[in-house]
């Protein structure tokens, strides 16, 4: 009886070691303003000029904890819940965060009509320039006014940021320490991104050659902007 209790508690505990999210942990991506989570379309300011962001999609790749994948490639809307919460498997601690901002060349020369509908490359997310026959790396738009006032649409200048190409993949590694049941927090700081941007001079960019240093700029900052913290 004795070993028999023994053993049933050594199943118990090994039970209780194997419980749902011991081996995962959920990466949230935000966009921040101001110190705090940016709610889409909500106006704020740089100087005088006021900005709202309607629409902030993008690519991460090839996510990594330390050595370890954690994903191959995520699309990202921080405005909805279900695009930019993932849980997603991690064996073991890391000391370090990496991944890139875009698809690298493999997955950019890919054909999105052959993933199902629910995979980050496939058109249902529609951030496939069918005309380059590449992917976008990051979709941005919204609008400016630099007499402060959005109400008067007459106006208001554009933001229009469709990044892509080959060239304009980033990477950064991120020195943050992490293990199996974390929440790790991806924060895009907009003011940030935003801090060396000319809305007068680069608020407009389809990654072409007339305006591909805007393009070029965006990329930079956009990866420059990024935090990752564990909270």
């Amino acid at each position: 009886m004795k070993r028999l209790s023994f053993a049933g508690l050594l199943c118990l505990l090994l039970l209780a070691g194997c419980r749902p999210g011991d081996n995962e942990v959920t990466v949230e991506f935000q966009w921040i303003q101001n110190g705090v989570p940016y709610t889409q379309s909500t106006p704020f300011f740089k100087g005088d000029t006021a900005i709202a962001v309607d629409l902030f999609h993008f690519y991460v790749s090839d996510l990594r904890a330390g050595d370890e994948l954690l994903s191959d490639v995520l699309f990202v809307d921080p405005s909805d819940s279900a695009l930019s919460a993932y849980t997603l498997d991690l064996q073991r601690k890391a000391d370090e965060i990496s991944f890139g901002l875009g698809v690298p060349s493999d997955m950019n020369a890919m054909d999105p009509t052959s993933f199902e509908t629910t995979h980050p490359l496939s058109s249902a997310f529609a951030m496939y320039w069918t005309w380059a026959s590449k992917y976008r790396f990051l979709k941005a738009e919204g609008r400016f006014n630099a007499g402060g006032d959005l109400s008067n649409a007459a106006t208001n200048g554009g933001i229009i940021w469709h990044t892509g190409t080959d060239a304009l993949y980033r990477t950064r590694t991120f020195d943050v320490s992490v293990r199996p049941g974390d929440r790790l927090v991806v924060k895009i700081d907009l003011d940030l991104l935003l801090g060396n941007v000319s809305l007068a001079n680069d608020g407009f960019t389809h990654t072409t050659v007339d305006t591909y240093s805007t393009a070029e700029k965006i990329s930079n900052e956009a990866i420059a902007a990024i935090e990752v913290v564990v909270e």
